[in-house]
Order: structure tokens, then sequence, then C-alpha cells
């Protein structure tokens, strides 16, 4: 949502500078443009609405009796030999109406992109999931005891620019099988309330534990409210459309993720949810000196 939403903002900003400039001059906004693509429409499909113009002052002039007397050798040509150059000499003539379709279907696919799956959260094999670049999959582990959230690192309080509310972007990093950690950004963004992020992982946390859990209807129902959030508006509306999900490609790789994971004995597990919640503590420790409680 937050990419989205910066480039809808520096969009909105250039269409704000745009119209600007138009009143500073006395011209309604976007009427330049507007009148450039109609200009460029006709001359590429009705070119002889401005030729004829041209060609009926190309008669006047040349019937006058002063050019005449100065050019007595030149003549009224025919309108199709007048016309000729025009449309020989302009190349591009049936070129930018075609440009005119193409970049509006370009800023819409830019303005409103398909939004990128979730994670995913498989009980049946304890093992939490997200999509990364179409084809690969980061996987975390579920502990057979213990808190379900272990094997993922947090942050209540990412990346937010418009902190005047203190609404920060909800993050969760998945571990790469190199034991990177990239954070990826969830839930609702700014978030409609304090706690939201909170919610979130507790939904998660009691969806792994029980089947049909209330906090998940209530994260479902804190989705639907936001919509007055001018803010809230702008970096999550029209997003319609889903990145694709191979199911199958994913159920392919947490069986070999799993393979490899069962293979391991059970200090070897220990030792990888260890290192998890390292991470997450030093992730708390920072938090908690510039005096946010990043606990659930």
């Amino acid at each position: 949502a937050f990419p989205r939403g910066i480039i809808r903002l520096i969009f909105l900003a250039i269409l704000g500078v745009i119209a600007f400039i138009d009143l500073q001059h006395g011209v309604r906004p976007f009427d330049n443009h507007i009148k450039a693509i109609k200009y460029d429409l006709e001359w590429a499909f009705e070119p002889d609405k401005s030729l004829l113009l041209a060609y009926q002052r190309h008669i006047e002039i040349r019937n006058r009796d002063s050019f005449k007397k100065m050019f007595p050798n030149d003549k009224v040509i025919p309108y199709d030999e007048f016309r000729k150059p025009y449309l020989e000499e302009d190349s591009l003539r049936l070129a930018r109406p075609v440009l005119h379709v193409i970049w509006p279907l370009l800023l819409l696919c830019i303005l409103f992109p398909p939004r990128p799956r979730g994670i995913r959260i498989n009980r049946k094999k304890k093992v939490i999931y997200q999509q990364h670049l179409g084809k690969e999959y980061w996987l975390a582990f579920i502990p057979e005891e213990g808190d379900p959230l272990s094997g993922i690192v947090y942050n209540l309080y990412g990346l937010y620019p418009f902190s005047l509310t203190g609404r920060y972007s909800l993050q969760i990093g998945i571990p790469e099988k190199d034991g990177k950690l990239p954070f990826l950004m969830y839930g609702c963004y700014p978030n409609p309330s304090l706690e939201h992020n909170r919610y979130l992982l507790r939904a998660i946390r009691d969806f792994v534990r029980e089947d049909n859990p209330a906090s998940l209807k209530y994260v479902g129902r804190c989705y639907k409210l936001p919509w007055l959030n001018p803010l809230i508006f702008l970096f999550n509306v029209g997003s319609i459309f889903r990145m694709p999900f191979n199911q199958k490609l994913a159920d392919k790789q947490i069986e070999a993720e799993l393979k490899a994971w069962k293979k391991r004995n059970e200090n070897s597990k220990k030792h990888w949810f260890d290192a998890v919640q390292r991470q997450q503590q030093s992730v708390n420790q920072d938090l908690a000196e510039l005096k946010m409680d990043n606990k659930i």
C-alpha cells in the first residue's frame, strides 16, 4: 500500500502544479492538454479539417492582385497536391493517437497496481509463508509448543512518513534460506487505530491455535471502517486485482523445505527458532529505546 500511495501522491502533486500554472495564465486547468489531444486525433483521422482552412488561405493569398504582381508564376495548386507534403512530412501523424491510448493504460497500471499476496498459514503443516517475486516463497516454521509467532520477526512501528498520529505500518520478517530477514509491510496503511497492528498479529496467533477465532472477525470489521480517512483511502483504494499465486508451486516448495526441516534434530530446530527470536529481541530493544512497546 505504501509505494502505491506515494506514487498517487506524486501524481496528484503533478496534476496540482499543472492546474496551478494553467490558472496563473488564465487558462482552464488541462484545457491546453485536451486541445492538443483533440488536435492529434483530428490530424490523424480527419486531416482535411485543418488542411482545408489552410488551403482556403492559400487560394485567397494567390488571388490577390498584389501577390500576382509580385509572383506572377505562382498559381493556385490543386488541393491534392497541396495536402500531399503536409501528410508525407509528418511521419508520426498516425502514431500519436496510439500513444494517447497507451499512456493512460500505463498510468492506470501504475496508479492501480495488483495487490501483492499477504502471508499464508498452513496449520496442518505448521508453516507461515509469503510469496516473493512470483516463483519464490519465504517460509517460517511454527513450533510444536510455545508461541506460534516464534518463527517470524515483527515490528509494530514500521515505516510511516505521515506519523502525525503515530499510526505506523506493520512489518513482518520471514527468514530467507541464507538467514537474511527481509521485512514486508502488511495490513491497512496507515492503520485505522493505534492497536491495529497488534490485532493483526493476535489474529495470526489465534488462527494457528483454533479454527475460527473471534480476533479474526474483529480485524475483518476494522478493515471495513477506515475509508473516511483520506490517507487510508488514497493508499488502499483501487487495488482490485491480486498478484497471481501458484498454490501448487508453493506446496512443492513447502514440501521440500519441510523435508529438510524434519531431517534436523531437535537442537538444530531450537537453534533456528532461537536465532529468529534474537533478531526479534534486537528489534524490541531498538524500539524500547524510542519508548515504543513492540510486545503483543
